[in-house]
C-alpha cells in the first residue's frame, strides 16, 4: 500500500472516529414516539443534516453551506432540490392519496401506517437525502439506480455511526419487509432492473407502487449490508472539492 493511500484511509478513520465521538450526544436515535408535528420535524433534521455534514468534513473537508430544510407535504414527498439548494420533507399526515397507499402497505394498519412514514421519511431519509446534497456538491457521475443505491448505503453508514441506531434500522427494515408484500416487483422480464429504473424513472417516480417497490428493496438491501457500509469511504468516493453546489 502506497503511503499516501495509508494517510488517506487513517485520517477517514481519525475522521469517523471523531465524528462519532462527538455526535453521539446529540441523540440521533430518537424515538418513533415522538409527536409529529412540523416545527419538530423539522429541528430533528436540521439536526440530523448537521450531523451528516461534521462527519462528511471530518473526511472531506469544507462541505459547503448546509441544505435549507423545508417541511411540506408535496405529491414528490422527499427531495434534495439543486436548484433551491433545499431538502423538503413531508409530514404526518400527508395528502389523503399518500395516505390510503400507507394504509394498504399495513394492511389498513392506521398506527403502523404512520409509524413506517415518519420512521421513513422524517428519520431514515433524511439522511438519504443529505447523500444526495454531497452527491450534488462532488459532481457524482451516477445514473439514477446507482444514485439511488449510494444515497441509501450513505444513509445506513451514517446511521451506523451511532450504535444506538441499530435498533432502529433493523425496526425500519421489519416494517418495509411488510409493505413490500403488498407490492409487486414492476420490472418487466425482458429488462434488468437498472436499465429499466434508469429509463422509465420519470414516470416510477410518478407511481407510488412501483417507485416504493424499488426504493424498499433499495433500502432494505442498505441495512443487510450495513457492516460492509463505511461512511468514510461512501462520502470520499463522491468525489467532493469542498464547495458549495449550484444554486
Amino acid at each position: 500500500m502506497e503511503r499516501g493511500e495509508r494517510q488517506t484511509k487513517s485520517r477517514a478513520r481519525r475522521g469517523v472516529w471523531i465524528a462519532l465521538c462527538g455526535l453521539g450526544v446529540l441523540g440521533l436515535a430518537q424515538s418513533a414516539d415522538t409527536a409529529v408535528d412540523p416545527a419538530t420535524v423539522r429541528a430533528d433534521a436540521e439536526q440530523t443534516i448537521r450531523a451528516y455534514a461534521l462527519a462528511a468534513s471530518t473526511v472531506v473537508g469544507d462541505v459547503g453551506a448546509l441544505p435549507e430544510v423545508v417541511v411540506e407535504n408535496t405529491p414528490h414527498l422527499a427531495y434534495f432540490s439543486r436548484r433551491t439548494h433545499r431538502i423538503v420533507i413531508p409530514y404526518w399526515p400527508p395528502q389523503e392519496s399518500t395516505v390510503a397507499f400507507f394504509l394498504t402497505l399495513t394492511a389498513g394498519d392506521e398506527a403502523r401506517a404512520r409509524e413506517l412514514f415518519t420512521e421513513l421519511f422524517d428519520w431514515f431519509l433524511v439522511a438519504h437525502e443529505s447523500t444526495h446534497w454531497l452527491q450534488a456538491v462532488g459532481g457524482a457521475a451516477l445514473d439514477y439506480y446507482h444514485a439511488e443505491v449510494s444515497a441509501n448505503d450513505g444513509a445506513v453508514a451514517f446511521f451506523g455511526l451511532f450504535p444506538e441506531s441499530e435498533e432502529r434500522l433493523l425496526r425500519l427494515d421489519a416494517l418495509l419487509a411488510g409493505a413490500l408484500e403488498q407490492l409487486a416487483d414492476p420490472t418487466p422480464s425482458s429488462l434488468d432492473p437498472v436499465t429499466y429504473f434508469n429509463a422509465f424513472y420519470p414516470s416510477l417516480t410518478g407511481d407510488p407502487y412501483r417507485y416504493g417497490y424499488y426504493q424498499f428493496r433499495f433500502i432494505r438491501d442498505s441495512i443487510a449490508r450495513r457492516h460492509e457500509l463505511t461512511f468514510a469511504e461512501i462520502v470520499a468516493a463522491l468525489g467532493m472539492p469542498g464547495t458549495n453546489a449550484e444554486p
